[in-house]
């Protein structure tokens, strides 16, 4: 397991007040057309997750962030996320664009997903907004931390656990996903447009605390990327 510092290390090494989205055409990376129709609206995308619903106060932030961003540079997303779905992902388990791939893995992972719930204490993780950012080239996100060496060791302690429903070859970047990018991109101008109003933001004094609480920590499942099914509370099965 990273250290405190060294996930600190990492997250600020690519989670900058700037964002540089390139000098030509932007084109986001080929994964949205997964999710993404060529309408720009969700297409039908199926999957699992373990996420943390965020409160109402939060979720109304965050929805006046997205206004303010869309406002000025619509043309460089697709279809709204509902501020419904504004969450924090906790460990990502299996997706696909066609169900039936995946039917049977969804099946053994709600299995494993109730046993590990019965280890599962309530608890709350205290958290601080970082920066908003370019994620890999498909969405626009707003960073988190814990705020110390101890919420993120309880942020880990539970983060592991579910490595054994699904390991994953990546680590883990808390975040809230606010915008997926236009499936056909955008043109320079409009790139230069967005960074300056991601500049703006993360210059402001605009940090958001934020408290996840495991009494809304889901075992959810997903039909599209606006569209998430909480199947039972992680904290509340026993």
């Amino acid at each position: 397991m990273e250290t405190y510092k060294e996930f600190l290390d990492r997250i600020n090494s690519f989670e900058k007040s700037e964002i540089y989205l390139g000098d030509d055409y932007f084109r986001g990376n080929p994964s949205i057309a997964l999710k993404v129709d060529e309408d720009n609206g969700f297409r039908p995308f199926y999957g699992d997750t373990v996420v943390f619903n965020l409160d109402d106060a939060t979720k109304e932030k965050l929805e006046k962030i997205v206004d303010s961003i869309n406002a000025e540079v619509s043309e460089c997303f697709c279809e709204r996320l509902v501020p419904n779905t504004f969450h924090m992902t906790l460990h990502d388990l299996s997706n696909s664009p066609v169900l039936e791939n995946i039917a049977t893995e969804l099946f053994h992972n709600e299995l494993k997903a109730v046993k590990i719930a019965e280890k599962i204490a309530n608890q709350k993780i205290k958290m601080r907004s970082k920066y908003i950012f370019n994620m890999v080239n498909t969405s626009l996100v707003m960073g988190l931390y814990p705020t110390d060496e101890e919420e993120y060791n309880k942020l880990m302690d539970l983060y592991y656990l579910f490595d054994d429903v699904k390991k994953l070859g990546y680590p883990l970047t808390p975040h809230i996903t606010l915008s997926y990018y236009n499936v056909d991109g955008f043109s320079t101008e409009s790139a230069r447009k967005l960074e300056n109003i991601v500049k703006e933001l993360n210059v402001k004094d605009m940090e958001i605390e934020i408290e996840l609480d495991t009494k809304e920590l889901f075992y959810q499942k997903f039909v599209s990327m606006n569209d998430y099914i909480n199947i039972f509370s992680m904290a509340g099965t026993k």
